[in-house]
């Protein structure tokens, strides 16, 4: 079966800013959608953190994925380091094999 090169980009990103963030996603002219993910814990620079004992959902952190293709990947990531650059997120880059080009 024929595949296709995109990228995918993962943002892991606190929930309060979730919002604001698939807005920049939604106005991104090359970017056709995304998923958001809950996120339930990890570890980091700052050691393990899980979301049990939150009190509110708005302490969590979610991970937002979009694909897109390869050649608007440098503008999003422009976009995007504006937009995290005073906030707490994770932004990973990956090239990914599709079998629906048309989607992305």
């Amino acid at each position: 079966m024929q595949t296709f090169t995109k990228t995918r980009v993962e943002i892991v990103i606190e929930q309060a800013a979730v919002e604001r963030l698939a807005h920049l996603l939604d106005d991104e002219e090359h970017v056709s959608g995304y998923t958001i993910v809950p996120v339930h814990g990890g570890s980091g620079v700052h050691g393990l953190w899980t979301r049990d004992g939150s009190i509110t959902e708005a302490d969590g952190m979610m991970m937002l994925i979009c694909i897109l293709d390869p050649k608007y990947k440098d503008e999003l990531l422009e976009h995007l380091f504006t937009f995290l650059e005073n906030r707490i997120g994770i932004v990973t880059v990956s090239q990914v094999e599709v079998i629906r080009k048309d989607h992305f």
